[in-house]
């Protein structure tokens, strides 16, 4: 059935091609306006179109703008991300993996030179990384350049660390272990040995780049970090116990006694035999030797062979009273040693004779312990040195004063009623005439007298 409302001459054929045929009646003047918009409303709800304006949702609006410029909106987002997809993958990712790195802590947990050469060292380095990622993290194998800092660049490394490629989970250990390593830069490498025998902390500098993966994505990673540690602070605490005279050998020997290196640090060091010259005041007045010192960490005693000069202390027996004037107050001696050098398996280390050169160590040592042990071992010069100082290659853990007191021989205090006695001993013995052979036999015993009684005072 036709629609009554639509004029006939708009139901034929080309009626398709008239223009403004769907637009619907227009308001017409001299009308009642409101029965003309009841009028539109019906034609709008029976399927026409209507010039009234109504406000579009917002959801309207924007598939209206879509569906006009979708190809638009397709062709800026491929621009957009034609230009932040390289960003994001080369400059981004890699930015925030190398930020993560730099915020990482890096701490020596466990370090050693072992065997010094001039040339080379058996190095190990372990370390504990800790990345602060909850994700794991893979790394290609990486070469730290290992250097000092206010000395150089990395390209100045005194060695290098090769290290395997890892996946870091949270707190993770990397380094190398018993690794022999050339000492590629002798100038750096002595630059910190002296750091670390002088400052009570020092950092290990330490660079390398490699590749780092979180899942598929890898970005180029530089580690580029100073490793902070204790380390051996002058050797604060060093000290000689358990000192005294004893009969010379054939080598010349004539004092033993233990000697006390603490190492505060985490390093193991070979350093070898230690050449000291012994001096009191600006007088040389003899020499010790330390033979097979390994440093490891904490409290380390090794035993003490030396050559005490007796004849150049009788002759500056003035000017040495006198710098001894305030350690003597105290009851000890003010012993300087300076190092004249150091040798591995019978062969010169230069980096650690040039850096110890530079350091002297003073040792106090106690009079009465030191007269003590030159009486008994005067009384007693027919025992080996093996007896003496505790033992084949012992040091002298079973130090000579308790020798004396457990001793049953009339070297005993209670058994010498007076210093003359004692005196009278002491010049029958060939070990007191060897000790003092270089001295007049007037000194020599006015020297004896002295010792006898100040022994059996104490």
């Amino acid at each position: 059935m036709a629609n009554t409302d639509t004029p006939a001459y708009l139901t034929s054929d080309k009626a398709r091609y008239t223009l403004g045929i769907h637009r619907g009646p227009l308001l017409q003047k001299n009308v009642d306006e409101s029965a003309q918009l009841e009028q539109l409303a019906q034609v709008e709800s029976a399927g026409g179109l209507s010039l009234q304006k109504r406000k579009l949702k917002k959801r309207e609006k924007i598939q209206r703008h879509w569906k006009r410029f979708w190809c638009l909106h397709l062709f800026v987002t491929i621009i957009f991300l034609a230009i932040l997809l390289p960003i994001l993958f080369l400059v981004i990712i890699p930015a925030i993996s190398q930020s993560v790195v730099n915020k990482s802590d890096l701490v020596l947990v466990n370090a050693s030179v072992l065997n010094p050469r001039p040339d080379k060292i058996e190095l190990t380095l372990l370390s504990a990384l800790d990345l602060k990622l909850a994700l794991p993290v893979r790394i290609d194998p990486i070469t730290l350049d290992l250097y000092v800092r206010d000395v150089g660049g990395p390209e100045d490394h005194w060695g290098q660390a090769h290290l395997d490629g890892k996946v870091i989970r949270g707190n993770t250990t990397l380094g190398v272990n018993n690794v022999e390593t050339p000492l590629t830069n002798g100038t750096t490498w002595e630059s910190y040995v002296r750091n670390v025998v002088f400052k009570k902390e020092t950092p290990l500098s330490v660079r390398g780049t490699t590749m780092s993966y979180l899942g598929v994505i890898k970005s180029k990673v530089t580690m580029d970090k100073d490793i902070m540690s204790p380390v051996l602070d002058q050797f604060k605490g060093f000290g000689i116990s358990d000192s005294g005279l004893i009969a010379p050998l054939e080598d010349g020997t004539n004092l033993v006694g233990n000697a006390s290196l603490p190492n505060p640090s985490v390093l193991t060091l070979d350093i070898g035999e230690i050449l000291l010259d012994v001096k009191s005041g600006n007088i040389v007045i003899g020499n010790v030797t330390l033979k097979d010192v390994t440093l490891k960490p904490g409290p380390n005693v090794f035993p003490v062979n030396g050559i005490l000069d007796i004849s150049t202390m009788l002759d500056n027996i003035g000017p040495i009273i006198a710098s001894q004037a305030s350690a003597i107050k105290t009851g000890n001696l003010a012993l300087d040693t300076v190092t004249r050098s150091v040798k591995w398996n019978n062969t010169l280390v230069p980096y650690y004779t040039n850096v110890m050169k530079d350091l002297t160590l003073t040792a106090n040592v106690p009079i009465a312990d030191l007269l003590k042990n030159t009486i008994h071992n005067l009384l007693n010069s027919n025992k080996k040195l093996s007896d003496v100082i505790g033992g084949e290659g012992g040091n002298l853990l079973g130090n000579l004063t308790k020798i004396k007191d457990n001793d049953s021989s009339a070297t005993s205090s209670s058994e010498l009623p007076s210093g003359s006695e004692l005196a009278s001993k002491l010049k029958g013995s060939l070990a007191a005439r060897d000790i003092f052979r270089d001295a007049h036999p007037v000194k020599r015993d006015s020297i004896i007298d002295s010792l006898a009684h100040y022994y059996v005072k104490l």
